[in-house]
């Protein structure tokens, strides 16, 4: 059985979208809250009050948040360091798993597995990442 020329263009190419759109939300998650960031941690401080994390820890942690949501973000959407970007994306995601469970969050912690799925599935095929700087671009590369 041969293989049609174009599944391997299609995934790329589906790789490619996959990778963008993860990276837009990330980017776009940060953007948003980045303008009024300080309402933004303390909220998240005042959320886990009732929590064994302190309130200075959650503080902190949620404007360290928005900036590796905003790092990972950029990284996806260029393809640039796409491993990484991937690996620190699932770190974070874990980290907001384990503060929705100790909210009791678990329709959240459930989304939060759906994004990991994704990175998980991304990281299984980085191979197909060719659309991105860590792959240069060129056209007669035929994968990543």
């Amino acid at each position: 059985m041969s293989l049609n020329p174009n599944d391997e263009t299609d995934k790329q190419l589906g790789f490619a979208l996959l990778r963008v759109m993860l990276g837009v939300n990330m980017l776009g998650r940060s953007l948003v809250r980045l303008p009024d960031i300080d309402a933004f941690a303390s909220g998240m401080a005042n959320n886990f009050s009732e929590t064994i994390l302190p309130g200075p820890f959650v503080y902190v942690y949620a404007i360290v948040i928005l900036l590796v949501e905003a790092v990972v973000g950029i990284m996806l959407i260029l393809g640039w360091k796409t491993r990484w970007a991937l690996v620190g994306m699932g770190a974070l995601l874990i980290s907001l798993a384990f503060g929705q469970i100790l909210l009791q969050n678990f329709g959240t912690v459930a989304n939060i597995l759906i994004y990991a799925i994704a990175v998980t599935l991304l990281l299984f095929y980085t191979k197909y990442d060719f659309y991105g700087i860590d792959s240069g671009f060129s056209p007669t590369k035929k994968g990543a």
